[in-house]
């Protein structure tokens, strides 16, 4: 039986097949550090006894399939992060496409495993999301966004510009390896070198990539892939500010593929983005409104006093009309929700710098 602490990490379930829920629950009662506090078996379900818990019982962490009936994971991603910002949300799924997985960062998830994968991952997984804030990945999806990164472009993370392509083909290597979950020597053994070669290897990619965790090399997407400029048509220079490095990387993949619009940088903290703009010239921020070293409508409050020719839209996961009216008094010129779809995005980004405003269809009633 479980012994019962305070520092255990509490765990949700949700999933619409009771067989998996069961064999979930028993897998993780084995775990000294994880307690399960909650099951549902739909989205619906989940809020409901969400309601009824007290803020000591919520779950630190909520595990979720993607394909239910009714309410999807990914919307049960979206409006539990509304809702319940302390908890974090892993999807749990047997789908691996390129589509459900930026679907589910985009709305906020923190982690996307494989129902194939081991117990041992899984709890693993749990264990480091809570400890030390790593994105968990199955290797397959991890490899699979590497993948899209090794064609990027270079991207901005505060002052700091980060290529794959500074990488050597032998520190490729390694780091598609150490990605894709192999230990050291397991790397040393597939290239024929030697582990303290690996070691080498590994810390000229961390000092390049300027990170210090196969973490950060899993979250270090670069979304902005090199396109050039077709009959002389301006770019639209565009930055991004949220504070969750995936969303980030998700938004900038996205927004890449729009043909007039160019990503010249990807923040994480909003303290750095007065700086940027000091050096940089840049035509639209795209920002998050929740952050916790200053929220977006006080940076946006900044940009215009200081650069009243950047445009701003806010792309965030709060309706609340007191917000949506902050951002309009203040001259934000747009207010989009973050499940929005590309062709929605779009028409934002063209409108607002064309000199007009947009503020999405669900919440234009409250301007």
């Amino acid at each position: 039986m479980q012994k019962i602490s305070s520092e255990l990490i509490k765990v949700g379930i949700v999933d619409d097949n009771k067989s998996t829920v069961s064999s979930l629950q028993e897998v993780l009662s084995y775990a000294p550090k994880i307690k399960v506090v909650l099951t549902a078996k739909s989205g619906d379900d989940l809020f409901e006894k969400l309601k009824l818990a007290d803020t000591e019982g919520l779950p630190d962490i909520i595990i979720t399939d993607v394909n239910m009936p009714g309410m999807s994971g990914i919307e049960v991603v979206r409006q539990g992060k509304a809702l319940y910002p302390s908890i974090r949300f892993m999807m749990l799924t047997v789908f691996d496409d390129e589509d459900t997985l930026f679907e589910a960062i985009k709305a906020g998830a923190s982690g996307y495993l494989l129902k194939e994968e081991r117990t041992a991952t899984i709890i693993n997984h749990i264990e480091q999301l809570m400890e030390d804030g790593s994105v968990p990945m199955s290797s397959r999806i991890a490899r699979k966004t590497l993948d899209l990164l090794a064609h990027s472009s270079p991207s901005v993370s505060g002052n700091q510009v980060v290529q794959l392509e500074g990488l050597s083909a032998r520190e490729k290597d390694v780091l598609y390896l150490l990605v894709d979950g192999l230990e050291y020597k397991a790397i040393a053994a597939r290239l024929v070198i030697s582990p303290h070669t690996v070691r080498k290897h590994i810390a000229n990619v961390y000092e390049k990539l300027h990170i210090t965790s196969k973490a950060q090399a899993i979250r270090l997407l670069q979304g902005n892939k090199q396109m050039t400029e077709s009959g002389g048509r301006k770019r639209h220079k565009i930055l991004l500010v949220d504070d969750h490095q995936i969303i980030l990387d998700s938004l900038a993949m996205m927004i890449s593929t729009i043909g007039d619009c160019e990503i010249i940088g990807k923040i994480c903290d909003p303290t750095d983005v007065i700086p940027f703009l000091e050096a940089n010239a840049v035509d639209l921020i795209i920002s998050d409104i929740s952050m916790p070293k200053m929220d977006g409508l006080a940076l946006a409050s900044q940009v215009k006093k200081k650069f009243p020719t950047v445009r701003m839209l806010m792309l965030t996961v709060s309706e609340a009309p007191e917000q949506v009216h902050r951002a309009h008094a203040l001259g934000i010129e747009g207010y989009v929700l973050k499940k929005t779809n590309k062709e929605e995005l779009t028409n934002a980004i063209r409108q607002i710098m064309s000199g007009e405003s947009f503020y999405g269809q669900s919440i234009a009633a409250y301007v």
